[in-house]
Parts: C-alpha cells; sequence; structure tokens
C-alpha cells in the first residue's frame, strides 16, 4: 500500500502574489485506488465553464496544464482511471472538485452538510460550487455524523468511509470554510496522515498549524478575523493535534506547497534508494 501526493493545480494569484497548489492525495488500498480531493480536471482546462474562467484568472493557474491534472497524473503512475474505486472530498469548490467527472465510476464520498451546500449554496464562500463538475451524475455516497457515534479520533469526531478499508481512511467534520467541510485522516505505515482541506493554511500565523515562522506568512496584512471567517474556527484544535500528537499525525492542508514539497521530495529519495537495492 502506498500513498502519492499529487500537486493538481499550481497557483500563482494576482493578488495576493503567492504560489499554491491543490494538494490531492492518492492511496492505495484493499478496495483500488482512493482519491481525496481531486483539483483542476480535463474540462477546467479545455472547455471550462464562465465560473471556472472567472477563477482561474484570479487565481492564475501556472500552466493550466492538462498534464496537472489527477486523471494524468495517474495515467502516469501505470493506474487506469478505472482503477480510482472511491474519491474522498474535503468539500466542493470548484478547485477540488473538478476531476470528479474525469473518474465517472469512482464513489464520492461527501459529508451530507457538504452535499447541502453545494447543492443549496448560500452566502460569498458557498459561490465557489461549479454545478458542471457533477452534471454528469456522480455516484454519491453521502456520510453523515450520528449522536450515536462514540468513535472518536484524537478527540475529534470522525466517519469511516468504507467498513474494511486498509488502510483506514476517515472524514473527520471540520465546518467554517463551508457548511460541510471535513479533513481527511489515512492511517499510513508511518503514521496518520492528516488532509486538513481548507481549514488550515501555512500562509497566515493564525492559520498554520505547524507554526512555521514569521518568513512564511506571505497573507500577514489580512486581519486575523477575516482568516477565522473564511477558513474556519479549528487551527487552535489543529495546533494542538500537531503539538501533543505530532509523532503519530502528520498534518497538511489544500494549498500547502511547503508541506508537498516536503513530502516529494522524501519521495524521490525513496525511489532512489529503491532503484540502489
Amino acid at each position: 500500500m502506498r500513498v502519492y501526493h499529487l500537486n493538481c493545480g499550481s497557483l500563482y494569484p494576482h493578488f495576493p502574489r503567492i504560489q499554491g497548489i491543490v494538494y490531492c492525495l492518492l492511496v492505495e488500498t484493499n478496495e483500488g485506488l482512493v482519491l481525496v480531493d481531486t483539483g483542476f480536471g480535463l474540462e477546467d482546462c479545455i472547455n471550462p465553464t464562465r465560473l471556472m474562467r472567472l477563477f482561474r484568472w484570479v487565481v492564475t493557474p501556472v500552466s493550466g496544464d492538462v498534464e496537472e491534472t489527477a486523471v494524468r497524473q495517474i495515467a502516469r503512475l501505470g493506474f487506469a482511471r478505472e482503477d480510482v474505486r472511491h474519491i474522498v472530498m474535503t468539500h466542493l469548490h470548484l478547485d477540488h472538485a473538478g476531476g470528479l467527472r474525469d473518474f465517472p465510476d469512482a464513489q464520492v464520498h461527501v459529508f451530507r452538510p457538504e452535499y447541502e451546500a453545494a447543492m443549496q449554496p448560500r452566502g460569498y464562500v458557498e459561490l465557489f460550487y461549479d454545478a458542471a463538475h457533477w452534471a454528469h451524475g456522480p455516484r454519491w455516497v453521502l456520510h453523515d455524523l450520528h449522536a450515536a457515534d462514540e468513535r472518536k479520533w484524537f478527540g475529534f469526531d470522525c466517519i469511516p468511509i468504507v467498513d474494511g478499508l486498509s488502510p483506514e481512511i476517515l472524514m473527520v467534520p471540520l465546518p467554517g470554510h463551508t457548511r460541510g467541510h471535513c479533513g481527511v485522516a489515512v492511517n499510513t505505515s508511518e503514521g496518520w496522515l492528516f488532509h486538513c482541506g481548507d481549514a488550515a493554511s501555512p500562509y497566515h500565523r493564525e492559520a498554520d498549524p505547524h507554526q512555521l515562522g514569521d518568513e512564511f506568512y506571505r497573507l500577514c496584512f489580512f486581519p486575523a478575523w477575516f482568516v477565522r471567517w473564511l477558513l474556519g474556527p479549528h487551527v487552535p484544535r489543529l495546533r494542538k493535534l500537531a503539538r501533543e500528537h505530532g509523532d503519530q499525525v502528520q498534518l497538511i492542508s489544500s494549498h500547502d506547497i511547503y508541506s508537498f514539497s516536503v513530502a516529494t521530495r522524501a519521495s524521490r529519495r525513496d525511489s532512489q534508494a529503491a532503484t540502489v537495492r
């Protein structure tokens, strides 16, 4: 079993002028491949909707290249798109869900409040859903968090996406950025990998669970209240998780180019070591 770290959309917006990515995960499991978020899809690059054209003008993808789409990267890894059996969504914003159309046979796991938000959006942040991304009729699997559920993951509520899946993958509700926003936890051989979605960011002191240092905080001109409004209230809990369980849990977030760079360097070292052996 292996976890692949994918950048499914290099970003360099006009404002603020920072480099970012759309951070997705591809997980080998006993039930085929599981994709965590999809990033931009083929149609977003080839035939974007009016909303996607506007969004892409604002965030200025570095290449806009179809080779960054998940489906093309998965093919280069030697898999077929049909090998992706499950897709787990942190949320359904257009920079996360564009690739759903590229995997029409996959089951798409979504927290029910997020599905409801996407189908009936309200408020400014929920303008960033693009209904074209699910016009093909995905195989939705909607998950609920019941009051009777007693299971916790390091103190957080959690929902297993598929019983018996190996490695175990959990949805961890982190509402705030959207009504049904979730993190996704993957139990790897080296500990838990926790994709926080857009509940955290490395670019602002108030949003960074790792507390990287002032030299990384490119968005420090945004007031703290705005960051909390945009991303939600979970950073203090995520910082506590990193502080108390950092030896067991690795945290990443959706546009975290720093964590992605570390992961890809480690992957290259592992590949080189395997080649030498």
